[in-house]
């Protein structure tokens, strides 16, 4: 538990510095430029019996080096009349600010314009005097805006883009708003509301004479337009907006077919999160079960044996030397190819000329290599081998060994796409055979990996919950908001809080596995029993000289014997055995033409021209070992260098719908 508990500080301290670093890196990255933030919009909307309406917009707003805030809106004379009436206070001071009549860039300190500016734009633009600074400042803009109420026969409408799509700069991390009525309906059900943009907006009745709406963290970009509907005449509207047809069957449905898409949307989307959290968490459960069955086991459940010798070569005429090789090599995980390839390849390759497949000669200082027989007959593994010497031999009566790494050089792809294939093919078989569990061989890879995710995972969420915490200190925030997005700190605490209990069962679950390494036996029983039958037949290799043998062994045998030293690289070790028990097999004369095809590999091992010359410098195994090896190193360099150079209306949640009508563009921005 110490331990637990330091790795845990360890984390928090780590945590804590990069969460500063990366809060204070957003913080000055903000601050490079000019800032526009409000902390509040607030909209009080007065419709007025002639169809007209006044608007009193509170913005209470943190700006850094902005001399001039603006707003406009798109002009239109078919949807709404003139705007009228522009007013702009500074809050803070009680000051009316003074209208000039031009349009200027850079608006001067207490000064405001409200003009059409050409482009069917109108913009209202003041001065802040805080081009140099930075702080909290609070304004007033009021403006009168005439015919904006349409009329029907069976209803009125007051239908208003606040703030259109894309136009907005500014983020807005709270917005309310108040629409009052002449006078109130006489029945609440007549009156309709609606708002659009934001699924997080919220629009109600407060009244049967005023409808309030708000929203939190609105993203810049983001749209806001609000509808709300009367079934009783109370405007008196003028003769351009009024409509000669009903039209509120259609706006009902309309907006009921909107909020359904939204909702529909919205409860999509938490279906398929709540799916994928609980599938999640049920997977998890069902591990801790799984190795919480496996922790209760004493052991592996392997029966260890003590085998010293063995005589016999296991599976004899079913096995080859790449299995011996791996299932020799093999502990709990897959064995790189790096490790096992230069005495698979070779002892292959005396297999295949036992097989009669090849033949091997010696010629002063060359090993040749030719194709005698067909490949198809032999296992994968070994097939492979065979495809790489018939590719590497193309074109030629017979292949001298050296040039195999010449083969990998031109061709380090295919050299290695061979290898690796013959070491695939190998453990596949080794899997067929039962000798290895390739679930537990999975098993045992990831339990041994259980301890690195346990500390990754647990210091990411300590991370997560470290800088969460940081960027809510104060002044932290509006740079966050400005730099991450508005609302990205509220929704990275949810986050936080809502996959606590998955952390928890995640982590106790790489707990429970990073335990059960000792419970897995990747090896059966079956594979562990021939594997020591190998490693006795090795050690009966190495020791024979030393054992008391009443029967020598036939040289078919040895011959035998030779291809599985090889793979356990004791080649030379064995020559020198026999070199005790059949001295006849060094001495040239012994050899005739039969007793060449009859043993071929015992004849290509012990060379008698090689023993007498002493020409060589190395055995012929060690030669075919050395070319082998090479040849791989040699494709392995190559890959390497190659690589590198190259709803009904009686309120609540805001729609997605709306934005079909062109109303005025409400956008703001600072400059």
């Amino acid at each position: 538990m110490n331990k637990f508990l330091k790795k845990i500080l360890i984390i928090l301290i780590i945590s804590v510095i990069i969460s500063i670093v990366m809060s204070l890196a957003i913080t000055e990255d903000s601050q490079d430029g000019k800032i526009q933030y409000l902390n509040h919009l607030d909209y009080d909307v007065t419709l007025n019996q002639d169809g007209s309406i006044n608007v009193v917009e509170t913005w209470d707003v943190y700006v850094k080096d902005t001399g001039t805030l603006f707003k406009n809106f798109t002009l239109s004379n078919y949807l709404y009349g003139d705007i009228t009436d522009v007013k702009v206070k500074d809050l803070e001071n009680n000051l009316e600010l003074t209208e000039i009549y031009q349009e200027v860039y850079h608006v001067e300190n207490n000064l405001f314009y409200a003009l059409d500016i050409g482009g069917n734009v109108f913009e209202i633009a003041w001065g802040t005097g805080m081009s140099t600074s930075s702080g909290n400042r609070k304004y007033q803009i009021s403006y009168k805006i005439e015919d904006v109420i349409t009329s029907y026969y069976d209803c009125q409408e007051f239908y208003w883009k606040f703030i259109e799509e894309g136009k907005n700069a500014i983020p807005v991390k709270s917005l309310t708003g108040s629409i009052h009525l002449p006078e109130g309906v006489q029945n609440i059900e007549n009156l309709k509301v609606w708002g659009h943009g934001q699924i997080n907006g919220n629009i109600e009745k407060a009244s049967n004479n005023l409808v309030k709406f708000e929203i939190q963290n609105l993203r810049p970009g983001a749209m806001l337009e609000v509808r709300v509907v009367t079934a009783e005449d109370i405007f008196d509207v003028s003769e351009t907006k009024e409509r000669n047809y009903r039209n509120l069957d259609r706006i009902i449905e309309e907006e009921t077919e909107w909020s359904n898409e939204t909702n529909r949307q919205s409860m999509i989307t938490k279906i398929v999160l709540i799916a994928i959290y609980a599938i999640i968490l049920i997977i998890y459960i069902i591990k801790i079960v799984k190795y919480r069955k496996i922790n209760k086991k004493e052991n592996d459940g392997i029966i260890k044996k003590d085998l010293k010798y063995f005589r016999e070569i296991p599976r004899e005429g079913d096995s080859t030397p790449n299995e011996a090789v791996y299932l020799y090599h093999f502990e709990k995980e897959k064995l790189e190819t790096s490790t096992v390839q230069s005495e698979m390849v070779a002892s292959t390759i005396l297999n295949l000329c036992l097989k009669k497949i090849i033949t091997l000669e010696i010629e002063g200082k060359y090993i040749y290599i030719t194709l005698v027989g067909d490949g198809s007959s032999l296992k994968k593994e070994e097939y492979q081998v065979y495809k790489l010497l018939s590719e590497a031999s193309k074109g030629k009566e017979r292949l001298e060994i050296t040039e195999l790494n010449d083969y990998a050089k031109k061709h380090y792809t295919n050299y290695s796409v061979y290898i690796n294939k013959m070491v695939n093919e190998t453990r596949n078989e080794l899997y067929n055979l039962e000798l290895i569990d390739k679930n537990e061989e999975n098993t045992y890879r990831k339990s041994k990996s259980a301890s690195m995710f346990f500390n990754v995972i647990l210091g990411l969420y300590i991370f997560l919950l470290t800088f969460t915490a940081i960027i809510h200190i104060p002044f932290l925030q509006i740079p966050v908001d400005i730099s991450l997005a508005i609302g990205w700190r509220e929704s990275l605490t949810i986050f936080a809080i809502a996959i606590l209990p998955l952390i928890i069962v995640i982590l106790y679950s790489l707990n429970l596995k990073a335990k059960i390494q000792n419970k897995i036996a990747v090896i059966t029983q079956k594979g562990y029993d021939e594997k020591i039958q190998w490693e006795a037949l090795k050690r009966y290799l190495e020791d024979y000289s030393l054992l008391d043998e009443k029967e020598i062994p036939q040289l078919a045998i040895w011959e035998k014997y030779l291809v599985y030293a090889t793979a356990f690289g004791i080649a030379n070790k064995v020559i020198d055995q026999m070199k005790a028990k059949y001295p006849k097999v060094f001495i040239e004369e012994t050899w005739d033409t039969e007793m060449k095809n009859t043993y071929p590999i015992i004849y290509f091992s012990t060379n008698p021209i090689y023993f007498s010359a002493h020409t060589i410098g190395t055995s012929p195994i060690s030669m075919l070992n050395q070319g082998v090896s090479k040849a791989y190193s040699t494709s392995v360099a190559e890959i390497a260098a190659h690589s590198s150079s190259s709803g009904s209306g009686g309120g609540g949640g805001f729609s997605g719908g709306g934005g079909r009508r062109r109303w005025p563009e409400a956008g703001m921005g600072g400059r």
